[in-house]
């Protein structure tokens, strides 16, 4: 890791690490947040929420205005809700890999992510507020550009589903996981896709190396993210995947853990 010193940009995940445990955000982030727009140090976070969950950041209009979502398969403007960098998956792979999935593991169910909204199989329970579309993966892969796809299982957990699928789907997909939730929940992105490769291209555009840049994260799909990064650092309760690669602690969500050390490292030459 590069040695410690004040970061020329910062990226957070949100869940599990920037926003506390009840979805919020505290007063200590909000104020580390404005503290590194007054030193003009961006604040990008990256997460794997669609563009439509990112109410959360309603209150945070000095945040940097573009959002890494979907783990990286497109970056969301807050002020427009416009798309970019959407790094779609080839629709007959997406029926190749979801039937070997099948294969597998035949009580899963599947859902994909478009730039417009979300789709699922008949046996998803439907929600009008997040599902425009409901039907047969063959069907529904045709309605547009596909950025993610979903695997939920009641009976596996996510990291189970990663075990068991992940030598069957391969090099075609990109497999990651960060649900708490009791269902299992698989994310699978185009090949190569990851938090980590939006912020390298926003970073590359802003003159930003990745060894200035600090990262915070928690579960499984930020290690990408912080291993490119400089000044990684993990979340107290996070994944024991993400704390076996031993990057500095940043402390808990529920304290504030990234507002806190953001404001330190803020302090720093």
């Amino acid at each position: 890791m590069a040695a410690v010193r004040r970061p020329r940009l910062i990226a957070s995940d949100l869940d599990g690490t920037f926003l506390s445990p009840d979805g919020t955000v505290s007063e200590d982030n909000t104020a580390a947040v404005a503290r590194a727009a007054e030193l003009g140090v961006p604040f990008v976070f990256a997460t794997g929420r669609p563009s439509r969950w990112l109410s959360c950041l309603d209150d945070l209009s000095l945040a940097h205005p573009l959002v890494v979502v979907s783990n990286g398969a497109a970056v969301c403007d807050l002020a427009t809700g416009a798309l970019s960098q959407v790094q779609s998956i080839v629709p007959d792979v997406v029926v190749d890999v979801t039937s070997r999935i099948r294969g597998a593991a035949p009580d899963v169910v599947f859902g994909l992510e478009f730039p417009a909204g979300f789709a699922c199989e008949p046996a998803l329970p439907r929600d009008e507020r997040v599902f425009f579309a409901a039907g047969e993966i063959t069907d529904l892969v045709r309605r547009g550009e596909v950025m993610k796809v979903l695997v939920f299982s009641d009976d596996l957990s996510s990291e189970e589903m990663h075990t068991r699928l992940a030598p069957v789907i391969g090099a075609d997909l990109e497999a990651t996981y960060s649900a708490k939730a009791t269902y299992g929940l698989l994310e699978l992105m185009a090949p190569g896709v990851s938090k980590a490769t939006s912020l390298a291209t926003l970073c590359r555009d802003m003159g930003i190396d990745a060894a200035e840049v600090a990262a915070f994260g928690d579960m499984p799909n930020d290690v990408e993210m912080l291993d490119w990064a400089g000044m990684p650092y993990r979340m107290s309760e996070g994944h024991p995947r993400v704390a076996a690669r031993g990057y500095p602690v940043a402390g808990s969500n529920a304290d504030s853990g990234v507002g806190r050390t953001v404001m330190r490292l803020l302090s720093l030459p």
